[in-house]
């Protein structure tokens, strides 16, 4: 099969590329910086620029772009899928793929809103969709506890977040048996093995790191703070993900 892999060069985009691959199929990457990969279009969602080239003569497309880190991540995310769409149609994409976000409904916070909007969006547009809800990825742990690590010698986090973090490369092994199968609509969410505070999860990682911060509780007025803390962004009943946190910091972060 031919796909093309938006975010190809993504932290769950790259791994579908490589899952496709290994198992003989053809992925093409379309990112604004493919960074020298083969078989890669360099463009750009939001303004259509080389999109039609990008899906000529592909069978079926997964979604993995995202401006989550850019301030018009609204528009590049929602206008960006409706262009990905009209091409696809035109090119006769018989599946496109999604990847989202496990319990963004009803979220007060604006990339979550953006994420539904996608979803609506693909969910009402004329190429046959599957939609995978996951989980936070381990590597976005990691990016929000550096975050939280700017002070000097600690680390201020709220620790009542609950997060069921998963491995990117589960999530992308995940995807690839889903655009190599027929439309499925709406899949069961994809979550980690494991629920935790982000209090646990930022003590494992500052041992991991053999650093040796305070962690400070850090309170927030926001409500998609007390959100997060009733554990909406969790889904219980599918912890698909066999790689722990635990495991993936002994991973990234070997004892010498």
């Amino acid at each position: 099969m031919n796909v093309l892999v938006t975010g190809g060069t993504g932290t769950v985009g790259r791994h579908v590329v490589m899952g496709l691959r290994q198992q003989g199929h053809r992925a093409r990457i379309f990112s604004r910086h493919p960074r020298g990969h083969v078989d890669a279009v360099q463009g750009d969602l939001t303004t259509g620029r080389n999109l039609d080239r990008a899906v000529s003569g592909m069978d079926a497309v997964v979604h993995a772009a995202t401006g989550a880190r850019q301030s018009l991540r609204s528009r590049g995310d929602i206008e960006g899928t409706r262009r990905l769409i009209k091409s696809a149609k035109q090119a006769g994409i018989k599946h496109l793929v999604y990847i989202s976000i496990v319990g963004i409904d009803g979220v007060a916070y604006p990339y979550y809103r953006t994420k539904l909007a996608v979803e609506t969006i693909v969910k009402q547009g004329d190429v046959p969709w599957s939609i995978l809800r996951a989980t936070q990825f381990h590597d976005l742990m990691e990016i929000f506890l550096r975050i939280y690590s700017r002070l000097p010698g600690a680390t201020a986090i709220p620790f009542a977040w609950k997060f069921q973090p998963v491995d990117a490369r589960e999530v992308a092994a995940r995807l690839v048996d889903v655009v190599l199968d027929v439309p499925a609509g709406m899949l069961e969410d994809f979550g980690g093995p494991e629920i935790r505070d982000f209090k646990s999860i930022a003590g494992s990682w500052l041992d991991a790191r053999r650093e040796s911060r305070k962690l400070i509780n850090l309170p927030m007025p926001f409500k998609f703070i007390r959100q997060w803390a009733q554990g909406v962004l969790t889904t219980p009943e599918h912890r698909s993900g066999k790689i722990t946190f635990a495991q993936h910091l002994a991973e990234t972060y070997p004892l010498s």
